[in-house]
């Protein structure tokens, strides 16, 4: 049977038993070096799930990043994703498991974790595991990017020196919906967009268009879908022509001027800020995403809190078409 837009926008692992072995998280996120082009590729291949892929592949990324800054025969380093998709971000299915959540609907399953449960995972996965690798890089980072980029491909994005992407690609983290505004790389994300657009974009929860993206300056510029190998291709030649010492000097003295607006203190408030946004207390009339997620699924919850609000703020393009055609609310 097909599966449904909201259902591949919500992949369902088995959460009692989230480890998954390397062999299956490296198919998922695949590394290549063309070192005659200086350029290393982080490749997402879950296109039947629309990328999206568990947060330990998450974590592989930022190894990844790592090993192609060491390597002195890379200057660029490629995110894209396969498929019509660059990433739907980490699994649904898996929110609040990596910090001591259980599932189940007894009492003792839905008992919070303590703080203490909560920090170290926060700050080593949601903090330094991807994100923080990315942005601190002293290789040049590109992100090639269509269709969806939301939850942790978002934060890939944000965290790039340059983003390439289609008029159909749209921004955003599910996570302002599960949590409100959630502060995980909430620095990054003001110093990209400016404070103005990124309160729009957390208090409404809505993803931002390409056009509106390079507007706000996430996006380096929009091309169209036939297009877009071939302006990734030529900005990843056009920077490889620098020297190596050239490039990592001036990504370093980057750093440093990223420092002093702020950065590490802002870094800090993403995983501190984690323990606040997961310990939300909802009221009996607030939507609340891990209830509706044990009684309807997660695809189910998904759609609902997209049908609550008009096409623009919605999530999924298929809800959102729907909607626009008059065959939806809103």
């Amino acid at each position: 049977m097909k599966k449904t837009e909201a259902e591949l926008l919500s992949p369902q692992w088995d959460t009692d038993h989230m480890e998954i072995d390397e062999a299956t998280i490296a198919g998922y996120v695949r590394y290549d070096v063309d070192p005659e082009r200086a350029v290393a590729s982080i490749t997402f291949d879950r296109p039947d799930r629309l990328n999206a892929i568990p947060i330990a592949a998450f974590e592989r990324v930022g190894d990844l990043v790592r090993e192609a800054e060491a390597d002195d025969r890379v200057k660029v380093i490629v995110f894209k994703g396969e498929g019509d998709h660059f990433g739907t971000g980490a699994d649904a299915a898996e929110l609040g498991h990596y910090i001591g959540y259980k599932r189940g609907t007894d009492k003792a399953s839905r008992r919070r974790p303590s703080q203490r449960q909560r920090i170290l995972p926060d700050r080593n996965v949601l903090s330094s595991a991807f994100t923080r690798p990315i942005i601190e890089c002293l290789k040049a980072t590109v992100c090639q990017v269509q269709g969806y980029c939301y939850g942790g491909h978002f934060q890939i994005a944000l965290s790039a020196d340059i983003v390439i992407a289609t008029p159909d690609a749209r921004f955003t983290h599910p996570a302002f919906r599960y949590l409100g505004p959630a502060p995980q790389d909430m620095y990054h994300w003001i110093e990209k967009l400016g404070l103005t657009k990124m309160k729009d974009l957390m208090l409404t929860m809505r993803p931002l268009g390409a056009e509106e993206g390079a507007e706000a300056g996430l996006v380096t510029k929009v091309v169209e879908p036939e297009e877009l190998q071939r302006w990734v291709d030529d900005y990843v030649d056009a920077i490889a022509v620098m020297p190596l010492d050239s490039l990592m000097m001036g990504k370093s003295m980057m750093q440093v001027v990223m420092e002093a607006r702020g950065k590490g203190l802002g870094a800090m408030t993403g995983w501190v800020g984690h323990g606040w946004a997961t310990n939300v207390v909802f009221e009996d009339d607030d939507w609340n995403f891990l209830r509706e997620r044990r009684e309807k699924g997660i695809a189910q919850a998904l759609a609902d809190r997209d049908n609550m609000v008009a096409p623009h703020f919605r999530l999924s393009n298929a809800r959102s078409k729907a909607a626009a055609n008059g065959n939806g609310k809103g």
